[in-house]
């Protein structure tokens, strides 16, 4: 089976028969800055990690469709564990495609104007996350402005260019794809444009405004969506909200059944006309409080379920048995320090949850600077053996 294969049945198992499965071996994607990390610690070059991407930002573990518009893909990591090709994003744009804007740049920091028009700041080597200063949306007068900009015309301005043979390309490909990105959900959005606290206020005060949010941006991704799905033949659909922190959700039950869950709903009734059979969301911080509200709009997935908020991943399958589940292997065991025998450890709870069919293992986002080249290659080359042994 070619990596789009692998993934389809798996995701399709109904039990944990693997008579007709295969697992595909992959991971999520790497920090800029682990790429390079590693080089000095026993990873080949087989291309540098180009220079304008900053140790900051994310190299993707899965085919890149259109430069311009997405990540760049990892060529030095996949060929030494001959890892599958992850889901990949196809490239779609939620902005309101404003023009990217240098405030002020020093020899330390950096603040900008997004494309979604968010100010920020950064280290001027933009190594982390950035420290938002200012938000395009603040009320009913700055929403009325903004949502001008998601009208149904300007969808075809969002596309890949070349569309016609990048679409013919595309229908024999051996990777799965995805609709749906960051911001791409009824929580990320609001929450991207508006800012956390402001949104969280609105949900209170002015709970008018965030309804007619979601319900813009759920009109401009059915129509956006449409029109990919179209041409072309889509894997999964991807709702992505990143809803929950250390402690749970950001949102309450009655908030997530007032303004997502009609928006989930619609999002799953478009996937099944559409002939996509697999829902997924995609949220950091301990989500297991909020899987039912998931599971119960006909969402059929979840990644990457951070481990160092708390998720239990033996906990969720026991009380989620048909829920698909991607990713969810500790990243801090292996950090500087660890042993062989903590990641063995924590890849006997791959082994249970493999058990139960509709698994992917790998590590449970992004994996970061402070994981060493050796415990990467132990982990990597244990969970492959894994793998192969559930082929058997």
């Amino acid at each position: 089976m070619n990596s789009r294969e692998k993934f389809l049945s798996v995701m399709r198992m109904e039990d944990g028969d693997y008579a007709s499965v295969e697992i595909p071996k992959v991971e999520f994607g790497y920090w800029a800055g682990t790429i390079r990390r590693w080089f000095g610690e026993g990873l080949l070059v087989v291309e540098p990690v180009p220079e304008k991407i900053s140790d900051g930002i994310a190299v993707m573990a899965n085919k890149n469709i259109y430069s311009e518009m997405e990540k760049a893909g990892d060529v030095n990591v996949q060929p030494v564990f001959r890892l599958d090709q992850y889901l990949t994003k196809f490239p779609v744009d939620y902005s309101p495609m404003f023009a990217h804007e240098i405030i002020e740049k020093t020899e330390t920091h950096i603040i900008y104007k997004d494309e979604y028009g968010v100010v920020n700041k950064n280290d001027v080597n933009i190594t982390s996350l950035p420290m938002e200063l200012d938000h395009p949306v603040k009320d009913w007068k700055s929403w009325n402005e903004y949502k001008q900009r998601y009208s149904p015309e300007n969808i075809k301005k969002r596309l890949p260019p070349d569309w016609k043979n990048l679409t013919e390309r595309l229908k024999d490909r051996d990777f799965p794809i995805r609709l749906g990105g960051t911001n791409g959900g009824f929580l990320g959005f609001p929450r991207q444009i508006m800012g956390l606290t402001t949104y969280m206020i609105m949900l209170h005060d002015d709970p008018a405004l965030i309804d007619d949010i979601c319900e813009t941006f759920l009109n401009f991704l059915l129509e956006y969506y449409g029109t990919i799905a179209a041409d072309v033949k889509i894997d999964c659909l991807l709702i992505w909200e990143d809803m929950a922190g250390k402690m749970g959700s950001l949102i309450s039950p009655a908030h997530f059944r007032q303004f997502l869950t009609p928006r989930y709903k619609a999002m799953v009734s478009f996937a099944k006309n559409t002939g996509i059979d697999i829902i997924i969301t995609d949220s950091d911080g301990y989500v297991e409080d909020i899987i039912p509200l998931i599971i119960e709009t006909g969402v059929t997935g979840m990644y990457p379920f951070e481990r160092a908020a708390g998720n239990d991943l033996l906990r969720i399958r026991k009380n989620f048995p048909d829920f698909q589940l991607i990713g969810g292997i500790d990243k801090r065991t292996l950090f500087a320090g660890s042993t062989n025998e903590k990641i063995d450890l924590e890849l006997s709870i791959v082994k249970e949850l493999l058990k139960g069919g509709r698994y992917i293992p790998h590590i449970d986002h992004f994996v970061s600077q402070d994981c060493t080249w050796g415990n990467f290659s132990y982990y990597r080359r244990k969970l492959n053996e894994i793998i192969d042994g559930f082929r058997k």
